[in-house]
């Protein structure tokens, strides 16, 4: 028989997973509070649709009971299968989770040991990821402030070293900063902690992605409008056809704020449910007086829960559509733990507990990263407005400098002079301010995590402020250049 876990699975893939262990880890401490067997555990754990982990459990069973080596022999075979590395987390609980079986000691004990020491070694990786995270945000900024100049000083001594394509060098230039600047967000997407924050709903997605369309279809309008009527400045043009991303942006900034909101109130109604069906041991009197209480944004949801277990709808259904209900990953990851954990007959009390714990645990590291996000965020919108001035006055310098060499006999110049077309540098300038506020949009939600959607909102923002920045410079600093720099050549 050929194994489902023979496949190839490297061990940073299981590191990205490491919230799913955490709540596989919690899933079984759950079951085994319900005294139940080794063999029930392994067949349970089976069908939870945990990716790798359930399908090492599925595999184990099958060698243990179906092929009838013995389970404890089977979960040691499957644990040599799972990785070569010895400090593979799933690894480890296989190989202990094998002697456990072998000794028949008992497994409440084992997997609340496992899972205490599974919550702090998750806590450990995460905040040494946010130690990371702090230092490559710190070079992103350092990184984007010196490409600017970078780009400016190149433009500048093409113009004056007298190359034959001083275009052609600057759109290099701009690719080579394009290039490196988007590998390097990259690998912070790949670095970063990735913390899924919705629950998947087909519906909300495709209503999404109908708002970004026709939000996208009006800024094009817009933008082949003003191109047309030439009303608009071209600076101007970009931010303009920008705005209408602001609608899909609030629309997803308010989803993420309303499961956050959720989040917060999750571990208070789901510690207090698990305690009173200890009790009473019916989820519908259980429900009843858990709604005697408020518990925020969740009464609604509760309610519902309520009134779908009344009329005899399957519980881990009514437990899945409150989880859809909510939007929340957090709360259906909890959600699924304690509807097995009903199923199995577990210590409700104490399995309860144990979700609120982690999740309190869970929206407490967010909560760091969130700190660091909107310091991140702050300097991100200071450095792109920044940035687009330098463009600006940049538009402007190649203009009065195109105009000031052309009235220079070029016979009497000790220097070759080859200036940058303004009507290029001005058709560039949208193509810059698009570029950074993309790239300073997506590398700010790479730092922020949770729902990628806001990054409408930011690039709507970032492309704004940038457009607006860009022409306030060129049109601001046009009499005193002009007048400076055009004057000085004159009398020359």
């Amino acid at each position: 028989m050929q194994l489902s876990l023979l496949k190839k699975f490297s061990l940073s893939d299981l590191k990205k997973n490491d919230e799913k262990f955490l709540y596989f880890v919690t899933l079984l401490y759950s079951i085994s509070t319900g005294e139940i067997e080794s063999i029930d555990l392994v067949k349970t754990a089976q069908h939870t649709g945990y990716g790798k982990y359930s399908l090492a459990f599925r595999d184990a069973y099958r060698l243990g009971v179906g092929w009838t080596f013995g389970l404890a022999k089977a979960i040691e075979m499957v644990a040599i299968k799972v990785s070569s590395d010895k400090s593979d987390p799933l690894k480890q609980l296989l190989v202990k989770f094998a002697q456990v079986v072998r000794l028949g000691d008992v497994l409440k004990i084992f997997f609340k040991a496992e899972l205490k020491s599974t919550l702090l070694y998750f806590t450990i990786v995460y905040e040494r990821k946010l130690e990371n995270q702090k230092l490559f945000l710190e070079m992103f900024y350092t990184l984007m402030s010196t490409a600017v100049f970078m780009i400016a000083a190149n433009s500048i001594m093409t113009m004056l070293t007298g190359a034959q394509s001083a275009e052609l060098i600057l759109v290099y230039s701009l690719l080579g900063v394009t290039s490196s600047m988007s590998i390097f967000v990259f690998i912070m997407y790949m670095l970063f902690p990735r913390d899924k924050l919705a629950y998947s709903n087909e519906n909300d997605e495709l209503k999404f992605r109908i708002k970004v369309y026709i939000s996208v279809g009006a800024g094009a309008g817009i933008a082949m409008a003003l191109l047309i009527s030439g009303v608009v400045p071209l600076t101007l043009v970009v931010g303009i056809s920008l705005a209408p991303l602001f609608y899909p942006g609030l629309v997803a900034r308010k989803m993420e704020k309303n499961i956050k909101y959720a989040n917060e109130w999750y571990p208070q109604f789901i510690r207090h449910f698990g305690e009173i069906l200890a009790t009473v041991g019916s989820m519908g009197q259980a429900l009843d007086s858990v709604i005697r209480s408020d518990f925020g944004p969740l009464q609604k949801y509760i309610v519902s829960l309520k009134n779908r277990i009344k009329n005899k709808v399957d519980q881990s259904m009514g437990f899945d559509l409150f989880s859809r209900d909510t939007g929340s990953e957090i709360i259906a990851n909890g959600n699924k733990v304690i509807s097995t954990a009903i199923e199995k007959g577990s210590d409700m009390n104490d399995s309860a507990d144990q979700v609120a714990t982690i999740t309190i645990k869970l929206n407490e590291l967010r909560a760091k990263r969130e700190q660091t996000a909107k310091t991140f965020e702050s300097i991100i919108i200071v450095l792109h407005v920044l940035t687009l001035a330098v463009f600006g006055v940049m538009n402007k310098l190649t203009s009065i400098f195109f105009e000031l060499i052309g009235s220079i006999d070029a016979t009497q110049s000790a220097f070759a002079l080859s200036p940058i077309d303004p009507v290029f540098i001005n058709q560039m300038l949208p193509i810059l301010i698009l570029m950074t506020s993309v790239l300073s949009s997506f590398a700010l939600k790479v730092a922020q995590g949770g729902l990628y959607k806001t990054v409408f909102f930011h690039i709507a923002l970032l492309g704004v402020l940038g457009s607006i920045t860009a022409y306030a410079m060129n049109e601001l600093l046009a009499g005193f250049l002009e007048e400076s720099i055009l004057d000085i050549g004159a009398v020359t």
